[in-house]
């Protein structure tokens, strides 16, 4: 008897077009409340702006803003055309803590969030690049609170280095010189590049379109124009045309 109710219910809910439509809205309901409170959850910024790693993983994009870490900082970056989610410095830093890899121009994976290294073991060249890096986001960029992980750092040298630096430790006019522009220049897979510096010097001076980042080498793929080939260079190995 238990069978055939059940079986009554259930052929009558396809029968009543109105009850199954009552059903899939109900439904549907409950997993868009469960994602807005999911959401709010995880997009909350702490009263007292203090982040830790696992925090600052939250804001990676998917549920909310985008903000990533430099020099003990955390700006939210969600303006920027060249951090979007799953993708290039999005996939590397989105929601993660990017001081060692700025300073190291790395584009490895492993180099976001490590924090087993000293500002004293890097090169004048990288603590230039890093005061470059920390001015051109901090700057540009809301600073929305800082990282738990970094207290007891002192990075006073870096924002003192910074207030005459620019991207990637160049000065302002050599900056110009170079690329046309005071920011940084960030590249994109469709973007026209010159190689330069390489270790092959056929190479020196070809034009090519970037096709992707290679983050397990943390080098660029680029497909040399009119050749049948492309090659993995390193991003001080092209220039934007």
């Amino acid at each position: 008897m238990d069978q055939v109710d059940a079986e009554s219910v259930s052929m009558g809910a396809v029968r009543n077009p109105a009850l199954l439509a009552s059903t899939s809205i109900l439904g549907l309901a409950v997993i868009l409340l469960f994602y807005f409170l999911r959401r709010k959850r995880t997009t909350k910024i702490p009263a007292d702006g203090l982040f830790d790693l696992q925090l600052l993983g939250r804001f990676n994009g998917v549920t909310g803003p985008i903000f990533m870490g430099v020099c003990g900082k955390v700006v939210n970056v969600s303006s920027s055309e060249n951090i979007t989610v799953g993708e290039g410095y999005g996939r590397l830093w989105a929601g993660k803590d990017a001081t060692f890899a700025l300073a190291t121009l790395s584009l490895k994976p492993e180099d976001a969030n490590k924090l087993d290294f000293t500002l004293a073991q890097f090169t004048e060249d990288q603590r230039k690049a890093l005061a470059g890096w920390y001015k051109h986001f901090t700057v540009k960029y809301p600073v929305v609170g800082r990282l738990r992980e970094y207290d007891g750092w002192d990075f006073s040298e870096i924002e003192k280095q910074a207030e005459k630096e620019t991207p990637f430790g160049l000065g302002k006019d050599e900056q110009k010189a170079a690329t046309g522009a005071d920011e940084p220049v960030l590249l994109r897979p469709g973007d026209k590049v010159k190689l330069q510096g390489t270790a092959d010097d056929k190479l020196d001076g070809k034009i090519g379109v970037l096709r992707k980042l290679d983050a397990a080498t943390g080098k660029f793929e680029v497909a040399l124009v009119d050749e049948d080939s492309s090659v993995l260079v390193k991003p001080n190995q092209i220039s934007k045309i």
